[in-house]
């Protein structure tokens, strides 16, 4: 009996959905130039700019006419979008609480953010299953790892 439990653990580990890599073509983008952008003091200038860059890449605002002309915004890809966010709210609880050090943080922070820029125009459904089915943020970072730039 237990041999048999064993047996069908290992299947099931084996055979399962998750990816071990997510490989991505390098394909240049027309990312929008940000020389200044208001930070809040947690980030340096570099990750505020690559974060702003970002909102503008993975958000739209539209404006729906009269007779509101309300303004929308719509997001692009919104599972790599809410994960970014998800990250961006951890790593500020690590540097508020000074749990990882903060050269860590802004490294980690700028690979995830370019990474997510590089693969904007790509087909990225595979991606965005496994960061809907992330339940924390070191998941997340665990998906976002498993991507390569080619």
């Amino acid at each position: 009996m237990k041999l048999s439990v064993v047996i069908l653990l290992l299947f099931t580990a084996v055979f399962t959905n998750a990816q071990d890599i997510f490989q991505f073509k390098n394909i240049t983008c027309n990312f929008p130039e940000i020389k200044e952008c208001a930070s809040d003091g947690l980030w340096s200038e570099n990750v505020a700019i690559k974060l702003a860059q970002f909102d503008q890449v993975y958000t739209r605002t539209i404006n729906c006419g009269p007779p509101a002309y309300a303004i929308s915004t719509e997001i692009q890809k919104p599972d790599l979008y809410f994960s970014v966010q998800k990250l961006v709210k951890h790593y500020k609880k690590c540097l508020k609480k000074e749990t990882i050090p903060g050269d860590k943080i802004e490294n980690e922070m700028l690979e995830i953010i370019n990474k997510c820029l590089l693969i904007f125009n790509q087909q990225t459904d595979s991606v965005e299953h496994e960061l809907r089915t992330a339940n924390n943020s070191q998941e997340i970072i665990g998906v976002f790892k498993k991507i390569i730039i080619e």
